[in-house]
């Protein structure tokens, strides 16, 4: 019984210094934020410095930004989604450490870089380079979801960053969940090759799924969080 126990504290090992999660779920929002609020900055204003000029019509010539109000639409949704089950796993989460924050780093970058292959994506859309746009944003919208795991599963190595009062099966349904999708948006790559808009359109609603409330996190008898804490996290 104590050789079990020593080795499920050595799978449980976490690296660097243990920290709780309110300033790691700052910075991380704060770059969502960022992230989100840049979004808008992109469309240019119909006879700006910047924007279309030369038009008789500006009621036409704000229609003709369609795409920029398309890439605004769906990064906001990718961005939104992902931002929904950041927030919701600050129930599940329970600390971090060294490597948990490198991974996090990771992933944001995969937030921050996100509008441009979206972007391309919108404005190749019916064009001659739209296959070579939609294989761009499906990877990169893979490569968001590979970040993604690669964060949840280091936590789940021994439980070593999770919160130790949820239930093993929760925490299996959860993986099971970010593990179907992430499979899903690899699995849309080689779909994007032979048929570029059910690829894009596999991906896209794959994460547009994460939208939807996901599951109450489900804890051991007599162990489940105060009210005080759960209006905290």
């Amino acid at each position: 019984m104590m050789l079990r126990n020593r080795q499920k504290s050595t799978d449980a090992e976490t690296h660097g210094a243990e920290r709780g999660l309110d300033r790691l779920e700052g910075f991380s929002d704060a770059v969502f934020a960022i992230a989100l609020t840049l979004l808008i900055v992109e469309i240019k204003v119909p006879g700006s410095p910047d924007g279309p000029h030369g038009y008789s019509d500006l009621t036409h010539a704000m229609a003709e930004q369609w795409r920029e109000y398309l890439a605004l639409l769906l990064c906001y949704v990718v961005i939104g989604a992902y931002w929904l089950q950041h927030h919701y796993l600050g129930r599940i989460y329970a600390k971090s450490d060294h490597w948990f924050g490198a991974i996090k780093l990771l992933f944001l970058l995969a937030i921050v870089v996100i509008p441009y292959p979206i972007r391309v994506w919108c404005f190749h859309l019916g064009t001659e380079f739209e296959p070579v746009a939609s294989v761009t944003l499906v990877a990169s919208l893979a490569l968001t979801a590979g970040a993604w795991m690669a964060e949840w599963f280091y936590a789940m190595q021994g439980r070593r960053l999770m919160d130790e009062r949820l239930t093993p099966d929760f925490l299996q349904q959860m993986t099971r969940r970010y593990g179907v999708a992430t499979l899903v948006q690899i699995a849309a790559v080689p779909v994007v090759l032979a048929a570029s808009r059910l690829g894009v359109a596999i991906a896209l609603l794959c994460v547009a799924f994460f939208l939807l409330p996901q599951p109450t996190p489900r804890y051991n008898p007599r162990e489940e969080p105060s009210e005080a804490e759960k209006l905290k996290t």
